[in-house]
């Protein structure tokens, strides 16, 4: 065959600029981010535990037992202001409703909380998998938009039952009235 060459090409300055920089961004890779990764992957691993769920929970049901409190104490203020006994059964069915409504929204806060959390694992767990097949991995923005959501959804639940309590009152504010202005133009208009 024809003339020889040599075994190795030369290489040029540019070549070896650019595998230095590549060097040096991969170990700063393995130095920087290869530890903030175990990091997320650990807490994407943490969230699925038993005490990630306890917590999301528990935080949410202090947000519910939070929004209620006010209403609860102000409710029975207006009752004593009123001079009912605390101990009548009057006062008990006036906070009865209001502490059984605070169950209820309490465990539904809960019980989201839980599912949100669930939510979020996963949406790690893709993250991580995304991470591995060298994709572009999503930002963390889920646990911060699920908590406002579950805020959110314990707040308008918490408006909607006061009122309706507050619309029942009226009503029955009213009927009293016309019941009253009945029996008035009855028996005292003549």
């Amino acid at each position: 065959m024809g003339g020889g060459s040599p075994d190795r090409p030369d290489e040029s300055e540019a070549y070896r600029a650019l595998a230095e920089q590549s060097a040096t961004y991969f170990n700063r890779y393995k130095d920087v981010f290869v530890p903030l990764e175990n990091q997320y992957i650990q807490s994407v691993f943490d969230a699925g535990g038993g005490a990630a769920y306890q917590d999301a929970m528990d935080g949410a049901t202090s947000m519910a037992q939070a929004q209620f409190d006010d209403r609860i104490g102000g409710l029975q203020s207006g009752m004593l202001a009123k001079g009912i006994d605390p101990n009548s059964g009057r006062f008990q069915a006036g906070t009865a409703d209001a502490f059984e409504k605070l169950g209820t929204i309490r465990g539904l806060a809960g019980a989201d909380a839980g599912i949100n959390n669930t939510d979020r694992f996963l949406g790690g767990i893709q993250n991580v998998v995304k991470m591995g097949q060298g994709l572009a991995s999503e930002a963390m923005q889920g646990q911060i938009g699920l908590a406002s959501t579950a805020e959110d959804k314990i707040r308008s639940q918490f408006a909607t039952d006061f009122a309706d309590d507050q619309q029942r009152s009226q009503a029955l504010g009213t009927a009293a009235g016309m019941a009253a202005g009945g029996a008035y133009n009855y028996f005292g208009g003549n």
